[in-house]
């Protein structure tokens, strides 16, 4: 699957999205079959270089959070869509 992002971060996240399937399938393999199809579905750049250096328990932990994305981008992303409130009157 072809992966989106700045082309100079999609060349380096092809290469890291490489050797983390390749690691993740030789050390739990029962497990990487499980979520292979979920994993290898990412298409963000920025998710597989966010997450080079992280194990497939990691991975699992955000599959089992239903929160696959990249945690900055969530966190920027919801806190643009939420609505400002008003500062407490002081009396």
């Amino acid at each position: 699957m072809k992966l989106t992002g700045a082309p100079k971060l999609v060349v380096w996240a092809e290469k890291i999205r490489k050797d983390r399937l390749k690691v993740w399938e030789e050390t739990s393999p029962e497990i990487f079959k499980a979520v292979e199809a979920i994993v290898t579905g990412e298409t963000s750049a920025d998710w597989w270089i966010a997450h080079k250096d992280k194990g497939l328990e990691t991975v699992c932990k955000l599959l089992r959070s239903g929160n696959l994305q990249r945690p900055a981008a969530a966190v920027r992303k919801s806190s643009a869509q939420a609505p400002k409130k008003p500062a407490p009157k002081k009396e």
